[in-house]
């Protein structure tokens, strides 16, 4: 563990990453969480429109996972799309706020998933190919760790959110700050910004 701190510490690209993935996941899962609730409390979804909802986020992921699949080696700047996914997400859930009928968040939920896979499926690509082999496993059980809990402390706090404000306006918020977070990011994180 010593060791494995010891190497992300000393790469900045690791490093990033290693900040960037724990808030990426916060951000969407806590997204998705109120998206279910507005889907039931506000937009009063039927048992097959809330079914479409839950489908409509693993689709997005995959036409997202397959874009950049298809696109291969002709995707340049690689870094660049990170930010790209990361900075869309934030108004995409600003959208979602405001919509009033569950069909109309069908193309929005399936768009987050889409910058969703653009900013977490490149991330992993990078830790694949920058970290050594032998040092791998380590990483990956480092930020395998911290992600797993940073979605743990944002459900919480979200949820209580929710319960005062209603989903709609945390969910703008979270908006809000997932796109200033974006821009900070975007701003700071040179090493994934740059990388191609």
């Amino acid at each position: 563990m010593a060791g494995s701190f010891s190497y992300i510490y000393r790469s900045p690209l690791i490093r990033s990453i290693v900040l960037l993935n724990p808030l990426l996941i916060l951000f969407f899962m806590s997204a998705m969480m109120l998206v279910q609730v507005m889907a039931v409390k506000v937009w009063e979804a039927d048992p097959v429109q809330f079914g479409l909802i839950e489908t409509c986020i693993p689709l997005g992921y995959m036409i997202g996972s397959g874009a950049l699949i298809a696109s291969g080696k002709r995707m340049k700047r690689r870094g660049r799309w990170v930010f790209i996914g990361l900075l869309v997400l934030g108004p995409l859930y600003i959208l979602l706020s405001q919509v009033t009928s569950p069909m109309m968040a069908l193309p929005l939920i399936i768009g987050g998933g889409a910058m969703f896979a653009c900013c977490t499926m490149l991330t992993q690509i990078m830790l694949r190919t920058a970290v050594p082999d032998e040092l791998q496993g380590r990483i990956y059980g480092v930020v395998g760790t911290i992600t797993s809990t940073a979605p743990i402390l944002g459900l919480t706090v979200v949820s209580v959110m929710a319960d005062q404000w209603g989903a709609a306006a945390v969910l703008e918020g979270l908006g809000m700050l997932l796109l200033a977070t974006g821009i900070l990011a975007a701003t700071t994180l040179k090493s994934i910004r740059t990388y191609r």
